[in-house]
């Protein structure tokens, strides 16, 4: 579960950032570092085990945070805290700027934009009545855990994202309320002494 809003998090930056026909990727990388993007989400997992779901998700240089489904996970740049409010656990871990796994770490991915995926195709459709453009994309590096991303904009907005994985699983989420503003007040960190004592948690660093 953690790993899946991680992957909330890293393959719709990536594959918003690489749908820009406005100027290079470099010029948004930039943007992303300047100022917080936030957005709401839904998603839909299509597949053995259906699943439902919606959150919300910030997002400012190396730094997220992301609630959805009893999980938030913040990240600071430096540290992860993952917490599962239904099971009532909290998870620390460090993060490491050099990893390679784009799953875990979006920061990494967003630096690896122009060689870790490939646009395959641009064209229009008609989903839901709307007439949206579809980018598609593939990885380009191995063990990113992904097969094909898919986004779709309304004009220069996005609307949603299709992602299917190794094992032929597809999530689709909805994207609402997306915005880029200068960063607020707000903190990306945790303070895992808010908790209460009925918590479980590991330390991992």
């Amino acid at each position: 579960m953690k790993r899946f809003f991680l992957l909330t998090v890293t393959v719709f930056f990536a594959c918003w950032a690489f749908a820009q026909e406005q100027g290079p990727l470099d010029d948004f990388a930039a943007n992303l570092a300047s100022g917080e993007v936030s957005f709401k989400y839904s998603f839909e997992v299509k597949g053995d085990i259906p699943m439902k779901g919606n959150g919300t998700a910030a997002l400012y240089g190396a730094s997220y945070h992301v609630l959805g489904n009893g999980m938030e996970l913040w990240c600071d740049g430096k540290t992860r805290w993952t917490l599962d409010r239904n099971a009532k656990e909290a998870y620390i871990e460090e993060v490491d700027p050099e990893s390679a796994d784009y799953l875990s770490n979006p920061a990494t991915l967003l630096g690896a934009l122009d060689r870790a995926f490939e646009v395959r195709s641009v064209s229009d459709v008609t989903l839901s009545g709307k007439k949206l453009r579809a980018v598609a994309m593939s990885p380009a590096v191995e063990d990113t855990g992904l097969k094909t991303v898919t986004l779709y904009l309304d004009g220069a907005v996005p609307a949603r994202v299709s992602i299917v994985v190794d094992d032929g699983t597809e999530t689709v989420f909805r994207i609402s309320g997306f915005s880029v503003k200068e960063k607020s007040d707000a903190a990306f960190s945790f303070d895992i002494a808010s908790l209460g004592s009925d918590y479980v948690v590991t330390d991992l660093r």
